[in-house]
Formats: C-alpha cells, structure tokens, sequence
C-alpha cells in the first residue's frame, strides 16, 4: 500500500477559540498529505468557534472529508473519546483547537510510522506561539530520551511525548483503551498507559505550533491549586512498582512545597510538607 493510500484522522475537540479556529484549520487543510479525514466536535463553546469553523470549512473548496458538529459542553476527555469511536483513520492525531500544524506533520509522521511497524507512535517538536502567532519559545525534545521504551522516563521527567505533535496508530485502543474522563490531564495519563506496553518513536523536526496565552491548565498560577495533585493521582494509577510510586510521588510533594514557599502561599507550604514527609520517610503516599 502506498503511504498517500492510508487515512489519517485528525480530531479538533473545539471549545472557545474563535480567535484561533480559522488558523488551526487552515494547517490541517493545507497539509501536503491529502489522505485526511477531519471530525471536529464542539464542545458546547459559548463564543462563536462552532459557526466560524462550520462557514470556513463550508466555504472552501477543499479536497478533504469533514465532518462538524456541536453539542452541549459534556469535557475534554469524553470529546476526544467521541472523535476516536467515529474514526475510520489508521492513524489519529488530535490537535489543539488554538494550535496549528507545519504543512508536512502528516506527511514526515505517517512515512516514518508506516516505515516503522515495531512502533505505535510518534512525535516530534513544537514552536510556542503567542496570541498573534509570534513564536516566544520552543519544546524541543531532541535533548530528552524521546523514543523506545520511555515509560519510565515519563514519570521521572527525562523525557516524554511532546502532546501538540502526535500521530499515534488506531490499533492502541485495543490494548489500553480510551481516555479517562475523571482526569484533567488526559494526555499524561494516556502516555503512560500507551507507553508501558509499546514503543514509540520521534522526529527531529518542528512540526507543530503550541499556543501559549495563560488559559492553558498547565500555566504556572494553576500548579499548586490542582496540576501538581492531578498528575500525583495520574501516577498512582499507572505506576505498579512501589518503590518508583514512592520516589514519583514524593518528588511531586517536594515540588508543590517548593514552589508554594518561593509564591508565599503558606497553606500550600504545610499541606504539601506533611504530605511529603509521609511520603518520603514513612511511605504513605
């Protein structure tokens, strides 16, 4: 089978970018591999997004299979669940409704996993952009162990899955099923669980670019009221050695601390200490 021959899905979970929408159609549209299908679900935005998304992908003379639709605000995770079950795709990448790709994502992606049975995913790097589209920074994963067996690299942050960048096979669902709505963080715990049975691979390029305006849920004021917990619950979920859970979660405590002493948020200091000494030294996590 040639490469231009397999479907690829790409999922946007839209909710509240009007702004953005446009431009992150566009670079699903304009990619050089053709062979896409495009579900686009709407989350229930209050703003505009479902109506300028519908009239850009209705007015366009466009060589590629979509599908629109919008409905009552039902989160991320179920969204995402909803796209991948209406997939006919081989392959699936979601991207941010505020994100928008390079021209050869797919293209470099598919060729490199098609070339690649062994491998279930891969993904490569990604520019940070502002409100305006000005590049401000860069996630780089060159440095980092980003491929093979990294199950273990995830958890101690040595490396990872650079998220806005991702094509992953169809097949995976078989094996760890579909996203955890009872989580915030659907993609941490997904790469865990994808990672922990198969490998994964990478490609040195920028493929995608990532948003950065302070809505994100990973920005900095919103660590300490729920990130850092959230991803403590992720990891005791996934992590079957103890010893690793152990060192995992007290680190995340150690971390919350720290942080909630530099900011001055007290409350936060003594919580996460008590927390973090019964984790470390008496092994109650």
């Amino acid at each position: 089978m040639d490469n231009k021959d397999v479907l690829v899905t790409v999922g946007v979970a839209l909710y509240n970018h009007e702004k953005y929408i446009v431009k992150c159609l566009e670079s699903i549209v304009n990619q050089t591999y053709k062979n896409i299908e495009l579900i686009v679900i709407d989350d229930g935005s209050p703003d505009n997004s479902y109506k300028i998304a519908k009239d850009y992908l209705e007015s366009q003379d466009i060589n590629l299979n979509f599908i629109i639709k919008t409905r009552k605000n039902i989160g991320m995770c179920n969204t995402l669940n909803e796209i991948a079950h209406m997939s006919n795709g081989k392959y699936i990448s979601f991207i941010g409704s505020d994100d928008y790709w390079h021209k050869d994502k797919i293209q470099d992606q598919v060729e490199f996993l098609e070339k690649n049975s062994d491998l279930v995913l891969v993904h490569s790097n990604s520019y940070i952009v502002d409100n305006d589209n000005n590049i401000t920074s860069q996630i780089d994963f060159s440095t980092k162990k980003n491929s093979g067996n990294i199950f273990k690299e995830i958890i101690l942050g040595t490396g990872g899955i650079n998220t806005p960048s991702h094509l992953y096979r169809m097949s995976v669902y078989d094996t760890i099923g579909y996203y955890d709505p009872d989580l915030k963080f659907e993609d941490t715990d997904f790469w865990l669980r994808l990672t922990k049975h198969f490998k994964v691979g990478y490609i040195n390029k920028f493929h995608s670019y990532y948003r950065w305006h302070g809505e994100n849920l990973s920005d900095h004021s919103n660590k300490l009221k729920f990130y850092n917990d959230e991803i403590i619950k992720i990891f005791k979920k996934n992590i079957d050695d103890e010893e690793l859970k152990r060192y995992a979660v007290s680190k995340m405590y150690r971390k919350s601390f720290l942080m909630a002493l530099r900011n001055f948020k007290f409350g936060y200091v003594v919580k996460n200490l008590y927390k973090y000494i019964k984790c470390k030294f008496f092994n109650v996590c």
